[in-house]
């Protein structure tokens, strides 16, 4: 699959399989992450990778939409210092991992974590950091149920302005 076919046929996937996620498969995924750029190439973001049943399932009680995200076989956490959080850095790393995940085979989602208070209390992040999103990644379910929110995309024709807005 080229870059382009991943980047048009990549959709979020909310259901797995129990399957795991072989290392190397893994890691290639986060290698994807830091390879991403940064503002001023300052790399403040740091990946945590969950696995476990209970820190997953702590976790989708930190987000008013994340309560379907312990299921997935991996989360992968972005976090950044307070001061040095750029939310366009973190969701390069995203889509970078999301990419590369939906190449390889794997399904893939973000979630953001809006109550960061639960997230330190779960995963023991210090004051001075956030998690803003994580990455659910998984295998897709042979049959993926419709979302009611499905839609078609805008036409580029009504997405895309030249030289000014009108």
């Amino acid at each position: 699959m080229d870059a382009y076919e991943a980047v048009v046929t990549k959709r979020d996937i909310r259901h797995y399989t129990p399957d795991p996620i072989p290392d190397d498969l893994l890691h290639k995924v986060l290698q994807a992450a830091r390879m991403a750029g940064s503002a001023k190439n300052a790399e403040a973001n740091r990946l945590i990778v969950f696995r476990g049943r209970e820190v997953k399932e702590a976790l989708a009680g930190c987000g008013d939409y994340a309560g379907w995200i312990g299921s997935a076989p991996v989360i992968i956490g972005i976090a950044a210092p307070r001061e040095a959080l750029r939310l366009f850095d973190v969701g390069r790393m995203a889509q970078n991992m999301m990419i590369v995940a939906h190449a390889e085979g794997l399904g893939s989602c973000p979630v953001t974590l809006g109550h960061q208070d639960r997230v330190r209390a779960a995963i023991g992040l210090p004051d001075d950091w956030e998690m803003p999103m994580v990455i659910t990644l998984g295998r897709p379910v042979a049959e993926v149920p419709d979302s009611p929110l499905k839609r078609r995309r805008l036409p580029l024709e009504e997405l895309v302005r030249h030289e000014r807005w009108s």
